[in-house]
């Protein structure tokens, strides 16, 4: 196929790029130019943007058949790109995220779930609202032959929020670690290069419709232990669990102290870490072992400076926790 990625040069797209050129496809990336794509070479690219500039797209004198975007966050880049592109492209696959759904209440629950309501003529400010506007843009351009996936929350090599670096870096250094509730809470991850596998599944089945992309969930204390187990710090893990509350009275952010972690004892977040992804599952959609994803994270990290994986609390900051809780 002839794809055109819009982005593809950070960290979905980047993994997207390579595995659509080792697949054989014949790849045109539009963006900023900013990065260089280690395929570099195999690459056409056209550089633009989206935001002021989209004359390269219109000037191109050829076509695609699939368009794939992975970084379209407000609903006017959605509808100038689609001005670009329908006529000389046939399909589109929109990345947009599980970040547009109400809340996380209900165990289970998949792509029929509730949306962010969004009053008519308003424009919001937060990332999900905004994905839903974006959404609704491109389904009244594209129609059937847009496909819309969700992914929940990505990991690998290369990922710039360092979300499950935290994790890496925190049981490697082992020792006592202060943790909350009492392992029940689950961490739902997906890896992605599985991401990118089912993104290109989607363009050779010419997929329609939303898809869910999240790997079933996992307990803390589980994620813990074989976290722990593969990665065999010097210093053995001894988790001390604390109370949510006391946690949170004492400061702690969910979902930014433990990268992730949402107290599934709040209602809001009940079907946090249960999220179902068997739309996707039916069509492909698989998982590679959590030890391998733990095990190539870590060999990146040993490569990149601490500066580039910030995220989670700090030691010192653990350390102030302990204190408060007891």
């Amino acid at each position: 196929m002839k794809l055109l990625i819009i982005g593809g040069t950070g960290f979905l797209g980047r993994h997207l790029t390579a595995l659509a050129l080792d697949w054989g496809h014949e790849v045109t990336l539009f963006n900023r130019g900013r990065r260089q794509h280690p395929d570099w070479r195999e690459l056409s690219q056209l550089q633009g943007d989206r935001d002021q500039d989209l004359t390269p797209l219109h000037r191109y004198q050829g076509s695609w058949d699939l368009a794939i975007d992975t970084c379209c966050y407000r609903p006017e880049q959605a509808a100038s790109l689609s001005a670009a592109l329908l006529g000389r492209c046939e399909r589109l696959i929109f990345i947009s995220t599980i970040s547009v759904y109400r809340d996380f209440a209900q165990p289970g629950q998949d792509e029929s779930a509730p949306l962010h309501a969004i009053a008519e003529g308003e424009m919001p400010e937060d990332y999900g609202p905004l994905k839903v506007l974006c959404e609704a843009t491109y389904r009244a351009r594209w129609g059937e032959r847009l496909c819309i996936l969700r992914p929940g929350v990505l990991c690998g090599p290369h990922d710039p929020t360092g979300r499950l670096a935290w994790w890496v870096k925190r049981v490697q250094q082992g020792g006592p670690w202060l943790l909350p509730g009492q392992g029940e809470d689950r961490l739902q991850y997906l890896d992605v290069r599985d991401c990118a596998e089912f993104v290109l599944r989607a363009a050779e089945q010419q997929l329609s419709g939303t898809f869910n992309l999240v790997k079933p969930g996992i307990a803390l204390n589980d994620w813990v232990d074989r976290l722990a187990a593969r990665l065999a710090p010097a210093t053995p893990i001894a988790p001390e669990w604390a109370p949510w509350p006391a946690l949170l009275a004492a400061g702690v952010e969910p979902w930014q102290s433990y990268p992730t972690l949402l107290p599934n004892e709040q209602p809001e977040y009940a079907g946090y870490g249960r999220i179902s992804a068997e739309a996707a599952i039916v069509h492909g959609l698989n998982f590679r072992p959590l030890e391998e994803t733990v095990a190539d994270v870590a060999e990146w990290l040993a490569g990149v400076p601490d500066a580039a994986v910030a995220a989670g609390i700090t030691a010192e900051q653990e350390t102030r926790l302990r204190q408060l809780v007891r």
